[in-house]
């Protein structure tokens, strides 16, 4: 099946280990930061203009949308591309999304599997505020109601429907993160590979979040830690834990 946007389970690393849960995850993966020129990680600092904001987080600068098929130049420009017509054609970019997900959703039943999206591979947008002129007026939520959407998050105090789980995502500030947990949500920290994931962190119960990429509440349980292992070399975990605000926790 071909897609104008997002991408089949099976090609995508991250992705294909949701089919050992018979859920096929559909990627929507964009030019992180501000390197298509425009930016889609508010609460990242800035690559291109090599910003240094204390109240924002330095992912960007080991983003994980340059592993795997990340390195290649023609995915790069493929990211750029979508992500260019989402910020220039945000009408049209819409409408494919949705013929997308509707493509994916019969696709993954035909298979036998349970059909979820991540609009967010590598981005941070509020999908939840944004309307389709074309289909009433509706987001992409209301549209399919009884679909799976779960993503990644580092802004605060979004308020979404129901099928579209978030997991708040530690940048080092601890303020954010513990006013996070006590509103009751999943916390993604990234912990030092040269360790052992712990069971228990600050308290919290810790999952293992490499053994899949399924971030819903149904999956991961509730109120919890979801351990995953940085996955940069120990050069660069080194020199991100030297920082103030690390991502990157030790334990």
């Amino acid at each position: 099946m071909k897609y104008n946007l997002i991408s089949d389970p099976k090609i995508n690393f991250k992705a294909s280990k949701n089919l050992k849960l018979n859920v096929k995850t559909y990627f929507l993966s964009l030019m992180p930061s501000d390197l298509s020129g425009y930016n889609v990680c508010s609460m990242a600092n800035k690559v291109t203009k090599k910003e240094n904001n204390k109240n924002k987080s330095n992912c960007s600068s080991n983003c994980v949308a340059f592993n795997g098929n990340g390195r290649f130049d023609v995915v790069k420009n493929a990211r750029i591309r979508k992500t260019r017509m989402f910020f220039e054609n945000k009408d049209l970019f819409m409408e494919k999304l949705v013929f997308d997900i509707f493509k994916g959703i019969n696709q993954a039943k035909k298979e036998g599997f349970e059909p979820s999206f991540r609009l967010n591979a590598y981005s941070d947008i509020k999908w939840e505020k944004i309307k389709i002129s074309s289909f009433g007026n509706a987001t992409i939520f209301e549209l399919f109601p009884n679909v799976i959407f779960y993503d990644y998050t580092k802004n605060l105090n979004r308020l979404v429907p129901k099928n579209y789980e978030l997991t708040y995502s530690h940048w080092g500030n601890w303020k954010h993160t513990n006013s996070q947990i006590k509103k009751g949500l999943n916390v993604a920290m990234v912990f030092d590979k040269r360790q052992e994931l712990p069971k228990k962190y600050n308290g919290q119960k810790v999952v293992d979040g490499d053994k899949n990429d399924l971030r819903t509440t149904k999956n991961d349980g509730k109120n919890v830690i979801v351990g995953l292992r940085a996955k940069m070399s120990f050069k660069n975990i080194d020199i991100e834990l030297q920082k103030n605000r690390s991502f990157v926790v030790s334990v």
